[in-house]
């Protein structure tokens, strides 16, 4: 059915605008009606899409706070689930609350509903909601699910943090560069060469790089291109996508914290989806969709194989081989203890932790290799330049 952009009035002449689906005007007519709204104006509204604007990861955790609140009180999901459409301020994710209550209103269950939009509710999410719908426990399902998504906010801004500073000095540093060697480097690179005198070698270098760049300029464009294209282009294919996920697991220092990232991220899923009563394989099965990497996602199946033959999660994650000596122990004596749930979620404390330390280290190196990087270039070009004007004085002497 069409999506409708209405204003409307209540019995007190307020004016009220929403998103309504409807099979046409008249039916739209009705349904407001029926809720005491009187319809001055409808237009039509392409249907909402995962390509169109997309849902903010603040309204999604809101949400799954709210819920938690409407269930435990004992509030009627679909009346509580129109209080949070009529208070959100995000016109995306209140088409979607518009379709999720329709559905429920034609009889669906609440996780299958979410299950139509997978670009808002994900396939982890709808999974736990479905989990907590058969266990009777929808009020912790999303109190687990606003705290989860919490955390991926906070985590992803501890690492914005953690870039902002470098990305902001390597712009900046990039505009410096480029109006130096554009503007500054050429008017130098002139007047030195109008000097008649033998260049030392540095400034050799200085003209020879300018004379490049000023001819051959459209080269570098070139191979930035490519570059870029390259790989973009490589993500749709599979071997490409697997190559790039192990490259840059191996890179010096920031590989580890790759790996950190993806474990922390492998222990929350467990952790939550696992509290949530779902099988482990069911688990893994989920969990391999969202690590977003091809890598890890290739040993999750595999480790996912192990636990359908039988082997216990602590020995087919021995198995795989990828996971560090210090999560198979602490896997092990959850399972062996019965309380899995909470060494994952001491677990996950601890690599949070770690990951925090290994931000602020690798800050901490980025700092100063780009205060060396940019001071080399500097004294570079001002020995290239001052060198033989310091000559020429001599002589003159």
């Amino acid at each position: 059915m069409p999506l409708y952009h209405f204003r409307a009035l209540d019995k007190g002449g307020r004016v009220t605008r929403g998103v309504l689906e409807a099979e046409d005007e008249r039916t739209l007519y009705q349904t407001l009606k029926d809720r005491g709204l009187l319809l001055t104006k409808a237009s039509p509204q392409r249907r909402f899409s995962p390509r169109g604007r997309r849902v903010q990861k603040r309204s999604l955790a809101e949400f799954s706070r709210h819920m938690n609140y409407i269930v435990r009180s004992g509030i009627p999901v679909v009346q509580g689930m129109l209080d949070i459409r009529d208070a959100t301020k995000d016109a995306a994710f209140k088409n979607v609350l518009e379709m999720v209550i329709r559905d429920l209103r034609a009889g669906q269950s609440l996780s299958f509903a979410m299950a139509r939009h997978p670009h808002v509710f994900s396939k982890l999410y709808v999974a736990v909601v479905n989990a907590g719908e058969v266990a009777g426990k929808l009020d912790q399902t999303f109190q687990d699910l606003a705290g989860y998504l919490e955390w991926t906010m906070n985590l992803r801004s501890k690492i914005r943090q953690a870039i902002t500073y470098p990305i902001i000095v390597l712009i900046l540093i990039s505009i410096a560069l480029t109006i130096f060697v554009t503007y500054v480097i050429p008017k130098l690179v002139k007047f030195i060469m109008e000097l008649n005198r033998p260049l030392p070698l540095p400034t050799k270098i200085l003209v020879y790089f300018n004379q490049f760049l000023m001819q051959y300029w459209y080269i570098l464009v070139g191979f930035v291109l490519f570059i870029v294209i390259f790989v973009v282009v490589s993500g749709y294919f599979e071997r490409m996508r697997l190559f790039w996920d192990r490259f840059k697991l191996k890179l010096p220092y920031i590989g580890s914290l790759f790996a950190q990232l993806i474990l922390v991220r492998f222990v929350h899923y467990l952790e939550m989806l696992y509290r949530a009563g779902i099988q482990i394989y069911q688990v893994l099965s989920i969990m391999k969709e969202v690590v977003n990497n091809r890598f890890f996602e290739q040993r999750i199946e595999q480790l996912r194989g192990l636990v359908l033959e039988g082997e216990s999660l602590s020995n087919a994650i021995e198995k795989v081989g990828v996971f560090p000596p210090l999560f198979i122990r602490a896997i092990r004596v959850g399972e062996r203890t019965g309380r899995l749930d909470e060494v994952l979620k001491e677990l996950g404390a601890q690599y949070e932790e770690e990951i925090d330390r290994n931000l602020k280290k690798l800050v901490s190196l980025i700092e100063p290799a780009l205060l060396i990087f940019v001071s080399a270039i500097l004294i570079l070009i001002i020995i290239s330049v001052i060198w033989p004007i310091y000559t020429i004085l001599g002589e003159i002497k």
